[in-house]
């Protein structure tokens, strides 16, 4: 199937939307709440990442050698 990319301003997405049926429009929201949720665990995962490379490592033995 081919695609297709057109430019659209929140404004023309939800004029689009209100074009939808009750049933049509639970099915689009379902799908966009889908999507934020993968997005925001993403972005947790990968700030939480960073953050747990710059922690100092707590079970470094730095006692010098006896």
């Amino acid at each position: 199937m081919a695609k297709l990319m057109i430019d659209l301003t929140t404004e023309q997405v939800a004029e689009l939307l209100r074009h939808l049926s009750p049933e049509q429009l639970r099915m689009v929201l379902a799908q966009v709440a889908d999507r934020l949720e993968v997005r925001e665990w993403m972005r947790l995962g990968e700030s939480g990442f960073r953050e747990w490379l710059t922690e100092p490592e707590l079970y470094v033995d730095d006692r010098p050698p006896r």
